[in-house]
């Protein structure tokens, strides 16, 4: 079925209804933490559309280049936005999937600040209007029946 005239956002949302969830891998600095005044905006934007897709189920993995000892303040920093994290820089400690290994994590989409900030953004919030209707449109139709 597609849902949307652009490939990439028709692959999200087909994913995200088959799996009633998507994997999200996420940059921090410029993306969701504001290293540049500048750009504050935008990684509160990018902060909102993660908090509107929590609720309509994702797992939230943080990828960064930071170093081994500013991991945990770094998942510190992001829960303090209200994002629940599931794995800093590796899997969700319950994926038993044969990909994402070998040091490179698996995500229906990454986030990042330098791999199309706006292009994934858009990607990602339409991919969850699509999603919330279809699960609207579900609910109205198990309910007429």
């Amino acid at each position: 079925m597609r849902h949307h005239a652009n490939f990439y956002t028709n692959r999200l949302v087909k994913e995200w209804l088959k799996n009633g969830k998507i994997i999200i891998a996420c940059d921090l600095d410029d993306t969701i933490i504001p290293y540049n005044e500048e750009i504050k905006e935008n990684c509160k934007k990018m902060v909102n559309l993660i908090l509107d897709c929590q609720k309509e189920g994702i797992i939230f993995l943080v990828n960064t280049a930071r170093g081994e000892h500013q991991l945990e303040k770094a998942k510190q920093q992001v829960e303090e936005l209200g994002i629940v994290v599931h794995g800093v820089n590796e899997m969700h400690p319950e994926w038993d999937k044969p990909y994402g290994i070998n040091g490179k994590l698996y995500a229906n989409i990454f986030l990042d600040d330098r791999g199309g900030f706006w292009d994934t953004y858009w990607t990602l919030s339409n991919a969850l209007s699509i999603v919330r209707h279809q699960r609207k449109d579900g609910d109205q139709n198990e309910q007429q029946s």
